[in-house]
């Protein structure tokens, strides 16, 4: 496959209904994940950590009812493929739940550096972690 065919593709997969959808849904995570967060940091004054996890367990939940249903459509009904399907996502969300945790926690909590600076940028790094992980992982299909 030549360059032009490669860049072809990445395009028409760039303006697929599953991208689009993944961003759709993920911006709605995002923005629970973000209330529930600044919610527990700012008006409960809750541990920064501690509210991380809480954040990012519910929005876990919401992110894999809505991954599996309308992004990747996923119509697995056995338990096997759905325990297959939970773990996996799940395992994908902890890796970049240590990996956000461990930044925030070094840079929020021990340099003092900015709450909204370190979320954004954690938050990039979850995004494009968990779309790897959903899409050549968890909800991959037999053609892929």
């Amino acid at each position: 496959m030549d360059f032009k065919e490669k860049r072809k593709k990445l395009l028409k997969y760039l303006t697929s209904k599953e991208l689009i959808l993944y961003l759709v849904f993920g911006i709605l995570t995002t923005a629970i994940n973000w209330a529930i967060y600044f919610i527990l940091t700012d008006a409960v004054k809750m541990n920064v950590s501690l509210a991380y996890f809480i954040a990012w367990a519910v929005s876990v939940i919401v992110a894999f009812m809505t991954n599996k249903k309308y992004v990747f459509m996923s119509s697995t009904r056995q338990w096997k493929a759905l325990l297959f399907e939970a773990g996996t996502f799940v395992g994908g969300r902890l890796l970049t739940l240590i990996i956000g945790e461990i930044l925030m926690t070094v840079f929020v909590g021990h340099f003092g550096q900015s709450n909204l600076l370190w979320k954004f940028i954690t938050t990039a790094i979850e995004v494009i972690g968990n779309w790897l992980v959903s899409k050549f992982i968890t909800f991959k299909k037999k053609a892929d």
